[in-house]
């Protein structure tokens, strides 16, 4: 069969799952606005954080001009890394770079050439190390901070890359957030979660009986350590007033949906029936979100978002578990675990139609003011550059590490030869369900 007639196949199977869509369309009787109201009724772990009804608001972004940007300047972490590299030997190693990006007039710009890096490497050899920065001799610029690991023995496991090149990035992400942030004098936005998802999970697992412990149990120091770094960046910025917002752009999660219809079975609600046709959260809001006006209405361009959401508790291996709780590898200044919970709200960037997850932590959230505060800034950011907020690209573009970067430091290793690229791919398209 030629291209040409694979493509006009698929165009037939699409034409008939279209018209499949439309059919389900209309006999669909529940809206993803009529199902997000039912966030105001009691159960689930995520809870609104008013007495106000739960629905989306547009406003455009005309007004923007008008609009009171509470922090002017902006700061923004982001990292990159090389991926795992492969080697005949049994070693694999993964290195990352962290950078802050700046946004708005600041005193601060110098605080941008600074940058954390880590190399984490393993092999599961006995007498193999790999020692820490000093003691390996390196001679590092000034403005870098240069961490390197190895990675502990531990039985086989498939997912070691993974665990290699989540370490090498979230460690050097919070060190470096960590490392500045008794220096920014403006809100500090994190590309992805408060906390990185990885370790997060890590952590959960690790305060459960019976589930997979995964690097819980291989390095829990490091596990403690990167969530520290994060928690601790936290807790400073708190001190000085300034809030730390995390940016969700993709997703899986159902956290808030199954919360959702967790509500809606409680209470029997008439019209809704269960189980709510959307898969993730990032369906349910891109669809209440969604608005044809943004495009085509006579307001203008719209940014469109949610009230605020507050999830009291994570789910891990079936059971309800409070992040930190009985985690023995982070210090938490403030005592309370539920301070460190994550509050959030959902927003829709004009003319993209990008949806993201806005996060903060529940110690800024709870103050009425304050959340309004990082609300409205959160929302200019967004309505400004139609996506993630500037901070974050630039702090993207300043850490990016290119394809030819990590060509180049595969060929550094001369010990041993690296595993062919195309080899590397193809085992990955061929094993990645496992």
């Amino acid at each position: 069969m030629t291209g040409m007639e694979t493509y006009s196949t698929f165009e037939e199977m699409f034409d008939e799952l279209d018209r499949a869509v439309g059919e389900f369309a209309d006999q669909q009787t529940t809206t993803a606005a009529d199902a997000i109201a039912e966030f105001t009724r009691d159960g689930g772990n995520v809870t609104t954080l008013t007495e106000e009804a739960f629905a989306v608001t547009h406003e455009p972004t005309s007004e923007l001009a008008e609009w009171d940007d509470p922090w002017p300047v902006t700061y923004g972490i982001d990292g990159s890394t090389t991926r795992s590299l492969r080697f005949h030997n049994g070693l694999i190693a993964g290195a990352s770079a962290a950078k802050l990006g700046v946004s708005g007039e600041s005193d601060n710009t110098d605080l941008a050439r600074r940058t954390t890096t880590t190399l984490i490497a393993y092999l599961n050899a006995d007498g193999f190390s790999l020692g820490g920065a000093r003691s390996a001799g390196l001679d590092t610029p000034e403005d870098i901070d240069a961490h390197l690991f190895s990675f502990p023995s531990c039985e086989r496991t498939n997912r070691i890359e993974d665990y290699v090149v989540g370490v090498s990035r979230t460690f050097a992400e919070g060190k470096h957030a960590r490392e500045l942030a008794d220096e920014l004098d403006g809100p500090l936005f994190i590309d992805g979660p408060l906390y990185p998802s990885p370790a997060f999970q890590w952590m959960l697992f690790g305060q459960v009986e019976g589930g997979p412990r995964g690097m819980a149990e291989i390095w829990p120091e490091m596990v403690g350590d990167i969530l520290q770094n994060y928690v601790s960046t936290i807790e400073t910025m708190y001190e000085n007033d300034l809030p730390v917002i995390g940016i969700v752009k993709t997703g899986r999660s159902s956290v808030a949906l199954t919360a959702l219809e967790d509500k809606i079975r409680n209470t029997d609600i008439d019209g809704l029936e269960l189980p709510l046709p959307w898969s993730s959260d990032t369906q349910l809001f891109s669809n209440a979100l969604h608005t044809e006006a943004d495009l085509y209405g006579d307001r203008g361009h719209l940014i469109s978002y949610t009230p605020w959401l507050f999830q009291t508790e994570q789910t891990a291996h079936g059971e309800s578990v409070i992040p930190f709780g009985s985690f023995d590898g982070v210090s938490l200044r403030y005592g309370d675990p539920q301070e460190y919970q994550r509050a959030f709200f959902y927003a829709r960037c004009p003319r993209s139609g990008t949806v993201m997850r806005v996060e903060t932590p529940y110690m800024f959230a709870r103050n009425d003011r304050f959340r309004e505060r990082i609300q409205r800034k959160a929302l200019v950011e967004l309505a400004q550059q139609q996506n993630e907020p500037r901070a974050i690209t630039f702090a993207d573009e300043n850490a990016r590490i290119t394809r030819n970067d990590r060509k180049n430091l595969l060929n550094v290793i001369q010990n041993v030869a690296p595993v062919a690229e195309r080899e590397v791919q193809r085992g990955q398209d061929r094993f990645e369900s496992e």
